[in-house]
């Protein structure tokens, strides 16, 4: 029987994903900052950017001369640009995407950006929504005691609003932090540099007390640090003396701040924090913090990280423009900036983790993690961490899914029969190759897959699926194998006898084994529609089974 999809992965773009029936405060939050996706769009067109790529205008340095940009802050407005699928780039040269050089290029017949323009002209209109409905007076003050508090107001309430919204937002994500760091064996004191109110700290100590039995004061004290008006408003926000049973304060500017380097800690804990701060500074912080854990501990950095794709790819990095038109020189480090901090600080067991909203978790050991002997641990490799090797690679996309997502059919391979000029010339395509049975039966050995996304040109696409699948292997998926996209490349023509000459490099297509390419895209969430006209963005699809 023919294999069918189960499912169909929703649109990209967080704030779309409506549902009646779900509780999610990262809806609303993605709904909050919504308007952060247009005002890139409107600064890109007002810059001309879009106008200086079409033209061949390419690498940043002349980009950057071209718009008359600062080189640093044009690369992150790029970066986040691509994000949103509105550029790309191939090594150190940038360039349009289909769909703006279609609609965004000034003099093209389509050119739209003015209309798109007028969007955000409407703006101030938008603004004065609450004073249109409503039929309060005195509308502009609508809310209560802890809403958003203007620039005119002294400093130490808005500060106080800060650390309180701060605070709600950690409460929400404390959770699924807290259950990361269960399996693991690790002990009191900790560290919480920049926790704000503490509660992500006080609910890490509270896990950690409430599986010990033992009297409040045989546990050690942990501390949290940051800025002497933020403990201020910490102590406000958490007045009862329960909520400092386990916890001291310390105050100061950590970078200057001269700390006991007797005292060490087994855990630390940079929960947005790092972000405040430039590449060189943070690294700096980063040190000094990595210096006060003792032998076994573990390092637990939680924050925006651009080179990560969990549940809303585009936050990180439209996070890190957010820092720098709010802070004086914020950065969202990528995760894989601080993974060679930590390689370098002799840290040799690092994992990463996408939380289920819109940050993530570095987790970090100079040793092996210890385990808590009462909890099951599966030791294999997060499926979704290869999505990352995909992007080192140099892949355009990919995603993880269950084997069973992958839908066939006897009728595609017909589809090559009739309606392609290779057929029969290749060795790696019908009818040389896999046949629809043989395909069914070996999905059945498999539980999970990986579908990749690139462009051509296909001996380059070819060589990176063949790269991919020896990493798999190596580190332990011992069935990996890989199908590639189209005719195979390895060669220009196949051998007269009929026997290939480099099976170790050769691999099969989706389509010539009887894969409906189409459904698969679909429950990956990969738009996928036939080229219709020459000089189109032209995708490659490749897949790898994992077991």
């Amino acid at each position: 029987m023919p294999r069918y999809k189960s499912s169909e992965k929703k649109p990209d773009l967080p704030f779309l994903n409506a549902d009646f029936a779900y509780e999610d405060f990262q809806y609303l939050e993605d709904l909050s900052t919504a308007y952060w996706y247009s005002e890139i769009l409107f600064a890109a067109i007002k810059l001309g950017l879009f106008d200086f790529l079409e033209k061949g205008i390419s690498s940043l340095d002349n980009l950057a001369m071209a718009a008359s940009c600062g080189k640093e802050e044009l690369r992150r407005l790029l970066k986040a640009m691509e994000k949103l699928a509105l550029v790309c780039h191939d090594k150190s040269l940038w360039f349009n995407s289909q769909t703006a050089s279609m609609f965004l290029v000034p003099g093209k017949p389509s050119y739209m950006g003015d209309y798109f323009l007028y969007r955000k002209y409407m703006q101030p209109q938008w603004q004065s929504l609450v004073k249109k409905v409503s039929v309060n007076k005195d509308c502009e003050n609508i809310g209560n005691d802890n809403e958003i508090i203007s620039e005119e107001d002294e400093y130490e309430l808005r500060n106080l609003n800060y650390v309180m919204t701060a605070d709600v937002l950690i409460q929400q994500k404390s959770k699924e932090i807290v259950s990361l760091l269960n399996p693991y064996s690790w002990r009191l004191p900790l560290l919480d540099i920049g926790g704000g109110a503490g509660s992500l700290g006080r609910a890490l100590i509270n896990s950690k007390i409430n599986d010990k039995k033992k009297q409040p004061d045989e546990f050690p004290v942990s501390v949290l640090f940051d800025l002497p008006e933020v403990i201020k408003a910490a102590g406000k926000l958490y007045p009862g003396k329960d909520s400092w049973q386990y916890f001291e304060t310390m105050e100061g500017d950590f970078r200057l701040h001269e700390l006991d380097r007797d005292k060490k800690f087994g855990l630390i804990v940079m929960s947005n924090f790092l972000h405040a701060y430039g590449h060189k500074e943070a690294h700096e912080v980063f040190q000094k913090a990595a210096s006060l854990l003792e032998a076994e501990g573990i390092i637990l950095i939680h924050d925006y990280f651009p080179d990560r794709r969990g549940r809303s790819p585009q936050k990180g990095t439209l996070y890190d423009l957010n820092m720098m038109l709010n802070t004086y020189n914020g950065t969202c480090h990528e995760s894989s900036t601080i993974k060679v901090w930590l390689e370098e600080a002799g840290f040799c067991n690092v994992k990463v983790i996408d939380l289920g909203t819109d940050t993530s978790v570095i987790l970090a050991a100079q040793d092996q993690f210890q385990y808590n002997s009462a909890i099951d641990i599966n030791e294999k490799t997060n499926h979704n961490e290869w999505v990352y090797a995909a992007f080192d690679e140099g892949f355009k996309n990919a995603v993880i899914l269950p084997a069973v997502e992958i839908a066939t059919g006897s009728w595609v391979r017909q589809k090559c029969r009739f309606g392609c000029s290779e057929y029969g010339k290749k060795l790696q395509c019908p009818p040389y190759s896999i046949n629809y049975s043989e395909t069914e039966e070996m999905l059945k050995s498999y539980s999970w897959c990986m579908l990749v996304e690139d462009m051509p040109p296909g001996n380059k696409f070819h060589k990176k699926l063949l790269n991919l699948e020896k990493r798999l292997f190596l580190a332990g998926f011992h069935k990996a194998f890989s199908f590639g996209a189209g005719p195979c490349t390895v060669c220009k023509k196949c051998p007269e006898d009929n026997i290939c000459r480099h099976p170790d490099k050769a691999r099969p297509s989706m389509e010539a084994s009887g894969i409906d390419v189409y459904e698969i895209c679909k429950a990956a969430g990969i738009r996928l529609k036939p080229v219709s006209e020459k000089g189109r963005y032209v995708k490659y699809i490749g897949l790898l089974l994992l077991e």
